[in-house]
Parts: C-alpha cells; sequence; structure tokens
C-alpha cells in the first residue's frame, strides 16, 4: 500500500481527519472536565465559606444589635478587633475557637463594616492591603498587594430591622489556584500526548480499513494485466489475417473499405491494449530497474521532429523554445519519457484549430528540469481541470471518439511523472489554451 501513491496519500488523508476530528473532540472534552473540576472546586469553597460566614453572623448580630456592642464584642466573643486600626482590644479564646472550629486550618479574615461601608473593625489571618469592596457584592474575588487571592462574602447586620452594619468573611483561594494551575498543566501537557497515540492509531486505523480496498485493486490490477497480456495475442493475429486479406483480396472496391475499418479498429485495440499493460507495469514498479541517465534536450528535438507531420496534418505550427544553453538529464527510462511528452505534445495539437500554435519550453528550476507544452487551442474548464488526469476520463467524448482517444493519455502522463519522481500542472482558460507543465528531479 505505501508503494501506491494514491493510497498512500488517502490513508494519509483519512488518519489526518480522524486526528483531526479526535482532537477537536478531546479539547471540548478537556475544556469541560476544567470547567467542571473548577466550579466544583469554587462550589466547595463556597459552601465552607458561607457555612463560616453563618457562624459567625448567628454569633454577632445579637451582640451588635445592644448598646456597647463593641465591648460586648471584646468581652462575650474575644475577636482580635482592631478599631479604626489602632486600638486593638485585648484577645481572648471563644470567638477564635469557633473560627478554628468552623474554618479548619484554612486562612480566614472577618471585617466588621458600619452602615456606610468603613472599616469599623478586622481580625483573623494578616494580609498585605487588601482593599475594603462594596457591600453590595454578595459574592466578590480579591487581591492583596502580594497578588494573593481571597474569595470574600459580605452579609448584612441588622438593628431593629434596618442595615445597620455588614460582616465580612473572605479566605485565601491559594490552595484553589494551586489545584487548578495542576489542572490546567495536566490538560496542556496530556492533550498533545494523546494527539500523538490518536495520530498513530489513526494511521492504523486507515490502514486496516484500507486493506480490503487495497486487495480488490491489487486483484482488478493483475486482472487488467493479464487481460491485456492475453488480449495482445489473438489482437496481433486478427492483425496480421486482416493485413493478409486485403493482399489477396481481389475486388479491392468492394472489400477494402471493411477491411481496413477492421484493420484501424484493430490498431486501436491493440493500443489500449498496450496502454493498459503499461499503467499496470507503472502501477506495479516493474520498471524501475531500467532507469538510465537522459537527455532531455534531444529527447524533446526527436519528438518535435516525429510529431511535425501530426502539426502540418492538422496544420498547427509546432515549435520549441530552450531556455538554457546547457544539457539536462534526468534519470530515468527513456522510452516512457519519450511516451509521456509524446502525450502532452499529441493531445496539445488535437486540442489546436487550424492555424494554431503549440510550443515546447525546456527551462531548469533550482534542482529539477520544466518542460512546458503551451498550446493556442481550445482550453480546458476548471470543473475538468482536477479529473482531466483520472482514467478514461475525456471531456469532450464526441471529439476523442473521432480522434481516437481513450482517455489514457493523460493518465499514463501523470503516472510516468511520478513513477520518476516529478509532477504534472495545467493551467487553462477555455478558448485561451492550456500549458502542461512537467517537473523531473535532474539527476546527481
Amino acid at each position: 500500500m505505501e508503494r501506491n501513491p494514491i493510497f498512500h496519500q488517502t490513508r494519509l488523508r483519512l488518519a489526518a481527519w480522524y486526528t483531526l476530528v479526535m482532537g477537536g473532540i478531546l479539547g471540548l472534552s478537556s475544556l469541560g472536565v476544567y470547567s467542571v473540576v473548577a466550579h466544583a472546586y469554587y462550589e466547595t469553597i463556597d459552601q465552607g465559606l458561607q457555612s463560616v460566614a453563618k457562624a459567625l453572623h448567628k454569633s454577632i448580630e445579637p451582640a451588635w444589635q445592644q448598646p456597647g456592642q463593641l465591648q460586648r464584642l471584646n468581652k462575650e466573643f474575644s475577636l482580635e478587633l482592631c478599631v479604626a486600626q489602632t486600638n486593638c482590644l485585648p484577645k481572648t479564646t471563644a470567638i477564635k475557637k469557633s473560627i478554628t472550629e468552623a474554618a479548619n486550618p484554612v486562612n480566614y479574615y472577618i471585617r466588621l463594616l458600619n452602615r456606610s461601608g468603613k472599616l469599623f473593625a478586622s481580625g483573623g489571618m494578616e494580609f498585605d492591603n487588601l482593599p475594603i469592596t462594596s457591600e453590595l457584592q454578595h459574592w466578590q474575588i480579591l487581591t492583596d498587594s502580594s497578588g494573593a487571592r481571597y474569595r470574600e462574602i459580605t452579609l448584612p447586620l441588622y438593628t431593629q430591622k434596618q442595615v445597620s452594619g455588614y460582616l465580612q468573611v473572605a479566605r485565601s483561594i491559594t490552595d484553589l489556584d494551586q489545584h487548578i494551575a495542576y489542572l490546567r498543566l495536566a490538560l496542556v501537557l496530556g492533550l498533545p500526548i494523546s494527539m500523538i497515540f490518536v495520530g498513530l492509531s489513526s494511521w492504523w486505523l486507515a490502514g486496516r480499513a484500507m486493506q480490503p480496498v487495497y486487495l480488490s485493486y491489487q486483484q482488478m490490477q493483475q486482472f487488467t494485466a493479464d487481460a491485456a497480456h492475453e488480449f495482445r495475442t489473438p489482437l496481433a493475429a486478427m492483425y496480421s489475417t486482416i493485413e493478409a486479406a486485403i493482399k489477396l483480396q481481389q475486388e479491392p472496391k468492394s472489400n477494402g473499405g471493411i477491411l481496413d475499418v477492421l484493420k484501424r479498429q484493430n490498431r486501436r485495440l491493440s493500443q489500449l491494449v498496450g496502454d493498459l499493460l503499461l499503467l499496470t507495469r507503472i502501477d506495479q514498479k516493474e520498471l524501475t530497474g531500467e532507469y538510465q541517465s537522459c537527455c532531455l534536450n534531444d529527447l524533446i528535438s526527436d519528438l518535435i521532429e516525429e510529431l511535425a507531420f501530426l502539426a502540418v496534418e492538422t496544420k498547427v505550427n509546432l515549435s520549441k523554445q530552450v531556455q538554457i544553453l546547457e544539457k539536462l538529464y534526468v534519470m530515468g527510462n527513456e522510452e516512457q519519457l519519450y511516451r509521456l511528452i509524446s502525450n502532452l505534445i499529441s493531445n496539445a495539437i488535437q486540442a489546436t484549430f487550424s492555424g494554431g500554435k503549440v510550443t515546447v519550453f525546456l527551462e531548469k528550476s533550482e534542482l529539477y528540469a520544466m518542460i512546458k507544452i503551451q498550446d493556442t487551442g481550445i482550453g480546458i474548464a476548471v470543473e475538468h481541470q482536477q479529473r482531466i488526469f483520472d482514467r478514461f476520463y475525456r471531456v469532450d467524448r464526441d471529439r476523442s471518439r473521432t480522434s481516437g482517444g481513450s482517455g489514457l493519455g493523460l493518465a499514463i502522463a501523470i503516472a510516468i511523472a511520478r513513477a520518476h519522481k516529478g509532477n504534472i500542472h495545467v493551467q487553462s482558460q477555455p478558448g485561451l489554451g492550456s500549458t502542461f507543465t512537467v517537473r523531473l528531479p535532474l539527476s546527481s
């Protein structure tokens, strides 16, 4: 399968598409996992923080509603409170114990704000210049001057059913940020590694899926080769018989036309069988051992001379233009290269009207030789340009039948070019002509 460029490219495309689709699925799945886990982390923290805040609110609000609330809070709950952040009251252990029991080992702080939102008292963990936020926001995330982040909840404190202050409780979410960072790192590193395994698996699965198709293709190739080989003998015998009948006929005018038709169709069928056999041999890499150094300059000169009669018959001006002085050599099978260029020139002549022009250019581009066959013929529509190299595909079937074409000329040309590690590119506009460019690697 690897030796056949069509199946190799198809397998590569299948593997690439499968990898791309699986990559998209894995990417969306990773994003979903990340969102769900991050949301779960935040939900857990919010639930714990809300429990602590409600416990503190339940303890602080009754004392907050009585006259002399600050002293009572200090005496009853033993908060480490600092009024105006200057006079700190003495510490006892009651409320500190409540915070420890409610918060476990997580770092918490509390702040009391008056009705206007100004800091009244604070306590708990130390922090660096944490801003005082609007009491109207129930949940917030704050960042201090050192970059540490805190999750904060604000609960109102009521006196006679009117808001008289606010309780703000917050905890550090540094541990959450670390967990999220580890999760993000695991997903970022895991996705490319997963994609590598998906790509390898895709390549293997594509090969397994295409194996039956490739076996069928091999059987079809073998059948074509066997059939073409078997057809050659009876066709040759038929041709010889027709030749003998023409020579021995007594009334040339009565039977000559019929025999000439049989002879012409026999020759056409023999050419078709030969083309099929050549394509099969190229596909099966049976001619690679016959490669040798071939001079393209001489090859093109011989073809121009040989096909001059066809150009004269159709009244087409056939010429060549060699853009370089040196001779260009490529490694290949001279007979195949001859057939490649001959097919392109013949097609160009047949596609050009009387009085038109076909020009063959020979150029050099870095490590490649470039042969351009340019005509002023009918051109090829864009929708046909991708399929003209398919076997038995003909743009104008009626014209192909009258000219004797079988639809294999360009298929043979592209097969020979690929067998020589080259390619063929076409540029064409209907009514303005076509340019076929053959690119072959130069011999070192």
